[in-house]
């Protein structure tokens, strides 16, 4: 590529982020009353055009506090309708420690990191569009909280991006261009178990968008027999060296009773570790919804 085609992708690339941009820093929201609200069912129902405009052209993120589960399911078509996280039709999803590990377990049907208590990197759910989807946005009801760790924390992918086009425009190319994604966890009959998808793109209306969970990178490239070279593994492990700056992220406490909604189109969304009670009524427990446009 000439210098001259360079400077003028560089500048389509600006010029896109610009027209997208909601980038923020975790350092702009230490109050949680600038994320979360309290709620009834009425005052939802009067709410909801005003988050989801929040999640789709603001920040991207809420927690709401005040309706149960069967509450806020009921009023979910406000803000999206629901899909199905399974095979089986699944709408609602326990994200809870099953005794699963992925060293061992990983490849068979269902076992995902949602299903340990080991720490999960900085992600989108579904980049490989697991049982045929990838929602706009993902709900989580806490149900029950961990007795230690499971912390929560939110990256905005405008302030990834940005960060790397100005640093490592090098690597921002190949972070641009497809990887090989794994989807065995749900993969839909007859559909191909492995996909490309890039981790940056934009979409019709030049939003960007993120669709990035690092071990099914490399499970889809260890599965298709194509190693990742070492200027992928490079661009991948400066990306996450980018999300674990200190500062960037918003580090989230949730309590039981919140609903914590994110946009899965530009956020990405991580956890700690956690360990739980030892009685299986106190476990760590959160329920899950995918949500797409309406």
């Amino acid at each position: 590529m000439t210098e001259a085609a360079s400077k003028t992708g560089s500048r389509r690339e600006r010029s896109r982020l610009e027209r997208s941009r909601r980038e923020w820093t975790g350092a702009e929201f230490a109050d949680p009353q600038e994320w979360r609200i309290e709620t009834d069912l009425r005052s939802f129902q009067l709410k909801a055009a005003e988050i989801r405009r929040e999640l789709r052209h603001g920040r991207g993120f809420v927690v709401i506090r005040g309706l149960k589960l069967d509450e806020f399911a009921q009023e979910c078509p406000r803000l999206g309708g629901i899909i199905s996280q399974t095979l089986s039709g699944g709408l609602f999803y326990s994200v809870r420690d099953e005794g699963l590990r992925i060293e061992t377990d990983y490849g068979k049907p269902g076992v995902r990191t949602s299903k340990t208590n080991a720490r999960f990197q900085f992600h989108t759910d579904s980049p490989s569009r697991l049982a045929g989807h990838t929602p706009e946005f993902v709900a989580l009801y806490v149900a029950q909280t961990a007795k230690s760790g499971g912390e929560s924390a939110l990256i905005d992918g405008h302030a990834v991006y940005e960060i790397i086009r100005r640093e490592r425009p090098d690597l921002l190319a190949r972070l641009s261009t497809p990887f090989l994604v794994d989807r065995h966890a749900e993969c839909p009959p007859g559909e191909d178990s492995v996909i490309e998808v890039p981790v940056f793109g934009w979409d019709a209306g030049s939003r960007l968008v993120v669709r990035y969970l690092r071990l099914y990178i490399e499970k889809g490239h260890e599965r298709r027999g194509a190693p990742l070279s070492a200027s992928d593994v490079e661009a991948l492990d400066f990306l996450d060296a980018v999300m674990n700056r200190p500062g960037l992220a918003l580090t989230m406490p949730l309590e039981r009773g919140d609903i914590q909604i994110l946009n899965n189109t530009f956020l990405l969304h991580s956890r700690t570790e956690f360990q739980d009670y030892p009685e299986p009524e106190r476990k760590r427990h959160y329920v899950r919804i995918w949500l797409n446009d309406v």
